[in-house]
């Protein structure tokens, strides 16, 4: 009995492991694909609601619509990086239109005090 609680234990920490480990890796993805977005056309005054919307069409462009693992958007998780990035300060944000590691670094270091 005991050893059947402690596997069972065991398979519920790994799930739980893998959830925060996928959303990390959610954000992750969102952040450097909103800074490649914002890179490519330039700008930074865009809402949240864009940029939760810019991230959205790249996820659906990134999927063929006859594959069978066609990823899913995570509104949620799209929301906080975009705010975290609405958040960082214009000089910031116009320092990193040409430096996506420097965006990614500055988007991410934010992303995560929100936490």
């Amino acid at each position: 009995m005991k050893k059947r609680l402690a596997i069972m234990l065991f398979m519920a920490s790994c799930g739980v492991a893998q959830a925060a480990d996928q959303a990390g890796s959610e954000a992750e993805t969102y952040i450097a694909g909103l800074c490649a977005l914002n890179g490519e056309q330039q700008t930074t005054s865009a809402s949240k609601e864009d940029y939760v919307q810019q991230l959205k069409n790249m996820i659906m462009r990134g999927s063929a619509p006859y594959g069978m693992d066609k990823p899913e958007f995570n509104q949620d998780e799209a929301e906080k990086v975009a705010d975290a990035y609405s958040k960082l300060p214009e000089d910031v944000k116009q320092r990193n239109l040409k430096d996506a590691e420097a965006c990614k670094k500055a988007t991410l270091a934010q992303y995560q005090k929100a936490e």
